[in-house]
């Protein structure tokens, strides 16, 4: 019975030993250069661990569709969830592109969960990759990060178009760093003030 309950426990322990293992590589601005493709994109489909994604902005890189493909964990991959992308949602993305396909990268008991296909993307999970967009503003761990955080809610999500004129070095990083800084009800209200009135100035030099 004891040898039993260990080779069911050894079992058990299997896939977490199989998991991914990687060092982290710390917040979106130190990881985001290294990427192939940098894009705001919007989720269009999902299936098995893939999903289909529309380029609204093409920020970094080369990519002649309109639509590409990414590919999530498969329970061994240093690849975050597809779930943690639902349709519909928005997101700048740091993505690798995938240029080999391992021999074991497709299995065809499974084709919903695959490694991917050569030309699709892929994220990596060993640091801010990915940062999700709504209303107009950016969240997640842009300039720095606690290891494994990839999102802190104490943080202010700021304007896009703040964070797209830091991307082009048009912003410095004590702007940003101002404008995502945890700020009180009163103080959130001045700095939405003073990001309005920066909109407009920079709407009107354009």
């Amino acid at each position: 019975m004891r040898l039993l309950a260990f080779l069911s426990f050894f079992s058990i322990s299997l896939p977490a030993a199989a998991a991914c293992n990687c060092l982290w590589q710390g917040p979106f601005a130190e990881v985001y250069a290294d990427s192939d493709l940098l894009a705001q994109v919007s989720v269009v489909s999902q299936q098995g661990n893939s999903a289909d994604l529309r380029i609204d902005t093409l920020i970094a890189g080369k990519e002649y569709q309109a639509q590409i493909r990414l590919w999530g964990d498969t329970g061994e991959l240093c690849r975050p969830e597809i779930s943690d992308f639902p349709i519909g949602s928005q997101w700048i993305v740091a993505l690798q592109r995938i240029d080999e396909v391992p021999d074991d990268g497709f299995n065809p008991f499974k084709p919903n969960i695959s490694y991917g296909r050569k030309g699709d993307y892929s994220l990596s999970s060993c640091g801010v990759y990915w940062l999700p967009v709504k209303g107009g503003r950016v969240s997640g761990n842009i300039l720095s990060a606690t290891r494994w955080q990839y999102l802190d809610p104490k943080k202010t999500p700021v304007i896009l178009s703040l964070f797209m004129d830091w991307l082009n070095g048009e912003a410095d990083d004590q702007t940003l760093a101002e404008a995502v800084r945890p700020q009180s009800q009163s103080r959130q209200l001045l700095n939405n003030t003073k990001m309005f009135l920066w909109q407009l100035e920079r709407d009107e030099a354009q």
